[in-house]
């Protein structure tokens, strides 16, 4: 197996079981980047696009408007953002990574755009 497709399945495994999604639905959205359909940034190593299941990194959203569906005080609810979510995905992609190639380098997430997160060595 080449490294590209080890990096590619440990981004795969990571964005479904974080995320709770289907593998086969994640894997549609990661491309190497030089064979992204969009090639936004052919130096980064992966292109995830988030355009159908997988949440992007940048997105984030208020609850304090559901405050009264819960019954609680909206002061108590804040924001949740995507990217704390992302930073576990870098978490497991890259304990999965070093599983298989020990000597590895740390891999990273960085939004593009609304549609697009890239994966570069840190």
């Amino acid at each position: 197996m080449l490294i590209q497709d080890i990096i590619r399945n440990a981004y795969i495994k990571a964005l479904a079981e974080q995320f709770d999604l289907e593998k086969e639905k994640v894997e549609k959205g990661v491309h190497h980047s030089d064979q992204a359909p969009g090639k936004w940034s052919p130096n980064s190593t992966l292109e995830i696009y988030c355009e159908g299941e997988i949440p992007n990194a940048s997105d984030y959203h208020d609850l304090r408007p559901y405050a009264a569906e819960f019954g609680v005080d909206p002061s108590t609810m804040g924001y949740y953002c995507h990217t704390e979510q992302w930073d576990k995905v870098d978490e497991i992609a890259n304990r999965l990574i070093k599983e298989k190639l020990p000597n590895s380098p740390k891999y990273f997430h960085e939004p593009y755009n609304n549609a697009v997160v890239n994966i570069y060595i840190v």
